[in-house]
C-alpha cells in the first residue's frame, strides 16, 4: 500500500488538540516520519499505521488508551506556629520596626502572623495562615548624602580656552574672531 507524499493529508491523532487531520512534512523512504496538525499547527512524530501493513497485533500503541503517569508528591506540612502570648495585642507591621520571636504582627496583605525567627540581619520569618513569609525589618533610614542641584552657578556656553591661547590674546596679536549673526 502506498503512503501519502510530503505535503499530502494523512490521519493521525494530534498530541496537543486531539484532531485527526494532518499534513506529512517528512518521510524516510516510504515511511512517514513527521506530521503537522491542520487544526493547531503542532508538529510531532507520525504514530499511525506500522510499516508492516497489518493493524492486528501490531506493537504500536496508536489508538490504545494511555495511562498517565502519576508522580507522588510529598505532603508538605507547615511547621507549627511558634508560641505567643495571647494577652498581648498584635502590632502593625512596619519595615522599620524590630520584632521578637513569638510576637504577633498584622501585615496589610498576609494578615495576622507570628514571628518564628530571624534568618539574618534585617529579616524576620513570620508564620501566616497562608504560609511562611520572610519580611524585612529594622530597616534604617539611609544616611547617605544626596546630591543637591547647585543654584546660581554660571554655566559656560563654550568650552574653556586652552592654556596657550590666553597669552596670545593678551599680546593683541591673536586674530579677531568674527561673529556671524543671521
Amino acid at each position: 500500500m502506498a503512503t501519502a507524499g510530503v505535503g499530502q493529508d494523512i490521519e493521525d491523532i494530534c498530541t496537543r488538540c486531539g484532531d485527526t487531520w494532518h499534513v506529512v512534512v517528512a518521510k524516510v523512504g516510504e515511511r512517514v516520519i513527521k506530521v503537522v496538525c491542520k487544526l493547531c499547527g503542532s508538529q510531532h512524530n507520525y504514530r499511525g499505521e506500522s510499516s508492516s501493513g497489518s493493524t492486528a497485533g501490531s506493537s504500536s500503541s496508536w489508538g490504545a488508551s494511555r495511562r498517565r503517569r502519576t508522580t507522588k508528591r510529598a505532603v508538605v506540612t507547615p511547621p507549627p506556629a511558634p508560641t505567643f502570648d495571647p494577652s498581648k495585642p498584635p502590632r502593625a507591621y512596619s519595615p522599620q520596626g524590630t520584632y521578637a520571636v513569638g510576637e504577633r504582627i498584622v501585615h496589610p496583605s498576609f494578615g495576622t502572623g507570628v514571628v518564628a525567627g530571624t534568618p539574618g540581619p534585617g529579616k524576620v520569618d513570620v508564620v501566616f495562615p497562608a504560609g511562611n513569609r520572610t519580611l524585612a525589618c529594622a530597616k534604617a533610614v539611609s544616611t547617605l548624602e544626596r546630591h543637591v542641584a547647585a543654584a546660581n552657578v554660571p554655566i559656560a556656553d563654550r568650552p574653556p580656552d586652552r592654556l596657550g591661547n590666553e597669552d596670545d590674546e593678551s599680546d593683541g596679536t591673536a586674530p579677531e574672531k568674527s561673529s556671524h549673526h543671521n
